[in-house]
């Protein structure tokens, strides 16, 4: 799992620094390939150089790794989510489930129907961050 800090804010209270960071999951280079295939385009922060999962904090576009031949540009899940929603009319919904785990649907926008996935086994993810993954690839297949 890769992370990044997306926000830091200090406080200051009797002589006291407390730390608030939230963190932001970057997606799996499985996730950024398929991306890229379907023509995410936007400016990211970071990037998976090669196959062997190396990261660099790189502002680009995937338009800059097809030029040079290598590199999938790397959004946070978030970002992903997003761009599905905006650019392919297609949302991903996180529910969490009695027994506790998590499962994903797929829905269209506007007319949010549920795209039925016959052939897929419903897996019980550990975490939302999972399922979103999950949910990620599987809509990305389905352009």
């Amino acid at each position: 799992m890769s992370c990044i800090n997306l926000f830091h804010y200090d406080y200051c209270f009797s002589n006291r620094i407390i730390y608030i960071v939230m963190t932001e999951e970057l997606v799996t280079l499985e996730t950024a390939k398929l991306l890229k295939e379907k023509g995410f385009n936007e400016f990211c922060e970071f990037a998976y150089a090669d196959e062997d999962l190396h990261i660099m904090g790189l502002h680009s576009t995937n338009s800059f790794f097809n030029e040079i031949g290598c590199g999938y540009t790397t959004p946070t899940k978030s970002i992903a989510q997003k761009w599905l929603r905006e650019t392919k009319n297609l949302h991903i919904e996180i529910f969490y489930m009695r027994g506790d785990y998590w499962v994903y649907g797929i829905l269209t926008i506007p007319e949010h129907d549920i795209i039925e996935l016959p052939n897929r086994p419903l897996v019980h993810y550990k975490s939302y961050e999972e399922a979103l993954e999950a949910g990620l690839q599987e809509a990305l297949k389905l352009i």
